[in-house]
Order: structure tokens, then sequence, then C-alpha cells
């Protein structure tokens, strides 16, 4: 995967991307026809280029460190969503936050491979938007795991593990995200991107 749109959301505002450093010239050339406001950056310092960082007109890079500065090593994905839900939910929250406050263009969430870091804050705002369980780990692992599929069966697996778990523990996603800080002004403003969101169904989602 290099840079794919986030189903459910209304047209040019949210992609999720392996890290731009990695992508060739078509790749590039994608990213820069997409008119990006805002480029959300949820690696470590150490894994940073600066010359890699987009030099683009108006665009706002926000790097968000979700591992506090040391990443996991050896760990299961299983494992790696509990470490980020249980001690790095705050930085979870201003991830979304930024999303959610993000203006003037499409947005771009990137991590190393696109996958656990990314896969999660992508999968939490799909879940607070009410979209189908079976669409959002559908669309959580990267496209060359799918030709793996025993790794593509596991990750999936493990994905709707870790929502049963916040939905056994916080009685909803939202209710795991306001719980870490998110308001429900926020949550209004993030479900706000959905396609076809309606008043009506926004409340509903905010209060459940």
């Amino acid at each position: 995967m290099s840079l794919r749109p986030v189903p459910g959301i209304g047209p040019n505002r949210l992609y999720r991307a392996t890290a731009l450093s990695s992508f060739g010239p078509r790749a590039m050339e994608q990213f820069q026809g997409l008119d990006v406001g805002t480029l959300i950056d949820l690696r470590e310092s150490q894994e940073i280029q600066p010359e890699s960082i987009p030099v683009l007109a108006g665009l706002r890079y926000r790097a968000i460190s979700l591992y506090s500065g040391q990443l996991p090593v050896d760990r299961s994905l299983g494992e790696v969503h509990r470490i980020l839900l249980d001690g790095r939910g705050a930085r979870l929250v201003a991830a979304l936050r930024a999303i959610a406050n993000a203006t003037g263009g499409s947005t771009v969430v990137q991590c190393r491979t696109g996958e656990e870091r990314t896969g999660l804050v992508i999968a939490l705002l799909s879940a607070a938007l009410g979209m189908d369980r079976a669409q959002i780990v559908a669309d959580f692992a990267p496209e060359s795991f799918r030709t793996a599929d025993t790794q593509w069966q596991r990750d999936r697996a493990t994905l709707s593990d870790t929502l049963d778990w916040l939905t056994d523990s916080y009685g909803s996603i939202t209710g795991y995200l306001l719980s870490k800080g998110f308001t429900g002004a926020e949550l209004r403003r993030l479900q706000s991107l959905a396609k076809h969101a309606a008043p009506r169904e926004l409340r509903s989602l905010v209060a459940s």
C-alpha cells in the first residue's frame, strides 16, 4: 500500500498511506495531485527523515508520535494494539482530533507501513462513524497482505478482537474515545466527515 482513500468519507477528504519516503514517482505524483492540506505523521522522530517531508504550498504537517519514543520490538499486532489503547489513548485522540479539525484540502495519515498505527487510528475513526464491522476489518491491512491469505486473516481477526475488547470494556468505541479526552463536539466534527452523515445520526452516535 502506498496511498488509498478511507471508505465512507466524503470525496477527496481522507487518505491513509505508508511513509512518503517509500513512495515511488507515480505514488508521489498522485499525492501531489490530491490537494493535500494536512499531513498527519504517526511515526517516532527517529523514523522521520526531514528531507522526506514534502514542501507544498499550504501543506500543514502534524507530527503525532504514538509510541512515545520507544518502538515496540517483536510484538504481535494484538499486543501493539493494547500498548497503544491502554497507554497511548491521549495520543490516539490527538490524531483523531487533528483529522476532525483539518481544513483546506484533503488529509493524509501516514506511518511507516500504513498498518499498525495508521490502521488502528483509521479503524477507531471508522467505528466512531458507525461503519459496518466487516467493512472496517476489510480495509485494515495493506493491499500486499491480501495476497498472503493466512497473514491477512490473522490481522483481520486481531482487529476484530481489539474492537470487541474496546466495546466490552467501554460500552462503545465512542465511549473509549470520550474516556480518553475526546469531547462530544469533537466527535460530531469527526462524524461530519461521513459521506452520508445526518444530524440525527450524529447525535445518536455520540450518545452511544
